[in-house]
């Protein structure tokens, strides 16, 4: 009996282009090293040009593929045209998008009674509409070669009321604009997987959970203590597997969907 095609086969990256939006540090770097380890050829972008020459540098040296750093602003039209633009012209292909890039703009209280709408449009540009921006312009590549894999990165924040106890005694705050701009991501994951689909393109998401990056002792303890796992996710671990499976054959025939990866606890009750 011959058994076709081998499981490791799937997960391959070979021959593919991958681009990683924020790919310089913390989830964003884990998911270029992963796609990196994979076989894919990488191109890695931050706000920071410099930063993305030297980490696209150090991750060539390490990995042993061609990574190309280059510098993007998501909120920007004309720079995410730009950057997806150049990644055509030198590749003539884009096999793998990974949506990571967001943030937390400055001037959110935190407090849903008194927060700016800064803030709030502040969340809602960077986390949703420069994921959009960066979804099109990939959507224009893939569509012609009809094939492609987009993951975006939402958060398990938008899956669940957040229980504000565990920020207490910290600086720490879970705003709410920041909950609704990675719910609006989920959203455009689901209805971009259905308009795409026709073209071979398949969309998803990851909804992390949190991750331990120095956080105050008090709030580790709390959140860990809300997981079915009992800790926080790990860096340079607990994200990889899930973007290399989105990202490669392995996954084929998932579309819309959302992969929570949370130690468990958006169902920890």
């Amino acid at each position: 009996m011959v058994v076709k095609p081998h499981i490791m086969e799937l997960f391959s990256l070979k021959g593919k282009v991958a681009l990683v939006t924020g790919g310089c540090q913390n989830l964003g770097l884990d998911a270029a090293v992963a796609l990196g380890q994979a076989g894919a050829t990488l191109v890695i972008t931050s706000r920071n040009e410099e930063k993305a020459r030297e980490t696209a540098q150090q991750l060539e040296k390490n990995i042993g593929v061609e990574v190309l750093g280059i510098k993007l602003e998501v909120t920007g039209e004309q720079s995410v045209r730009d950057v997806f633009q150049q990644v055509a012209d030198r590749y003539h292909r884009l096999d793998i998008l990974v949506n990571n890039a967001g943030g937390h703009p400055p001037g959110s209280t935190g407090r849903v009674e008194d927060e700016p709408v800064s803030a709030w449009k502040g969340f809602l540009e960077v986390n949703l509409t420069g994921t959009f921006l960066c979804l099109r312009e990939a959507a224009k590549i893939m569509m012609k070669q009809r094939s492609g894999s987009i993951i975006n990165i939402a958060s398990v924040t938008s899956l669940v009321g957040r229980d504000r106890s565990v920020y207490a005694g910290t600086e720490m705050k879970n705003p709410i604009g920041y909950t609704a701009s990675k719910a609006g991501v989920l959203g455009l994951t689901y209805d971009a997987a259905a308009y795409l689909g026709q073209y071979g393109i398949r969309v998803n998401a990851i909804s992390p959970g949190g991750f331990q990056r120095g956080q105050p002792e008090s709030f580790i303890r709390a959140y860990s203590e809300k997981t079915m796992l009992g800790r926080m996710g790990r860096d340079g671990y607990d994200l990889k597997g899930a973007i290399v499976f989105l990202a490669s054959e392995a996954s084929a025939y998932v579309t819309g969907h959302n992969l929570v990866v949370d130690g468990g606890f958006t169902r920890f009750k």
